[in-house]
């Protein structure tokens, strides 16, 4: 009996349909969700992971959930950019977890002030960017504990402030396997990555001091750089298919 594989926020360039497509057509069924930013792509099921429209009576999200047949493991890359450092202002974008009941801005992430310089983005967008962020990254935990599948994996770069985000609001935590990606392939850069899990996976990194031909965004001289969104959320398919390997 095939494997059910629901791939959370696999629209884009679809990284993880395309590794099921290539490596496990004959034991994987797979359930690719979410939106396409660019609106270049249609080979998923076209549903907004950060909706939050259940508080107004609205249960679009799990009722079309429900339909699909139970996940065994679910892959989901939540966007990581209201919790990285390269985001929509200086220092990152501002989010809160709970301390001692009161609602305080992270010690990971400084606060807004009228001394602070955004980049790249005004302060609304900003807003937005992190609101969006960490509606994903809570649908994310809510969609594994409604539907308990065998595997879970959640990824996200290594440095992602996503993970304190998750243990500190919601003590949802996992096994934090690290990869590199260039260690999959040499068309991409190095990008240590987390792949969080309920699983341990012994996945392949670079040696301490190496360097990848390829970089995110403007960074480096000499090498291909790499700017567009849905390129930059690529997976190395080796490494999807060495995740599935090692799960199913």
């Amino acid at each position: 009996m095939k494997k059910i594989v629901w791939s959370l926020f696999d629209s884009g360039n679809s990284s993880y349909k395309q590794a099921i497509d290539k490596y496990f057509d004959n034991e994987v069924e797979n359930y690719s969700i979410g939106i396409d930013k660019l609106n270049k792509n249609s080979n998923f099921i076209n549903l907004d992971l950060s909706d939050y429209k259940e508080i107004f009576g609205n249960n679009k999200l799990f009722n079309i959930l429900d339909e699909l047949p139970k996940p065994d493991i679910i892959l989901a890359s939540p966007p990581c950019e209201s919790f990285s450092v390269a985001s929509a202002m200086k220092g990152g974008n501002k989010f809160y977890v709970w301390n001692d009941g009161n609602m305080t801005p992270s010690t990971a992430n400084r606060i807004l002030s009228k001394n602070d310089t955004p980049f790249k983005s005004d302060v609304s967008k900003a807003t937005f960017t992190r609101i969006n962020g960490e509606l994903c990254a809570f649908n994310s935990i809510r969609i594994i504990n409604r539907y308990q599948p065998e595997t879970w994996v959640i990824e996200n770069p290594q440095s992602s402030k996503i993970w304190y985000y998750l243990e500190h609001n919601y003590n949802f935590v996992g096994i934090r396997n690290v990869a590199h990606y260039v260690a999959y392939d040499k068309e991409f850069p190095k990008k240590p990555t987390t792949f969080m899990s309920n699983k341990f996976l012994s996945l392949a990194k670079m040696p301490v001091g190496a360097k990848a031909d390829i970089v995110i965004g403007s960074r480096g001289q000499g090498r291909k750089q790499i700017r567009d969104y849905n390129v930059r959320s690529n997976i190395p398919l080796s490494l999807i298919k060495d995740i599935l390997e090692q799960v199913i």
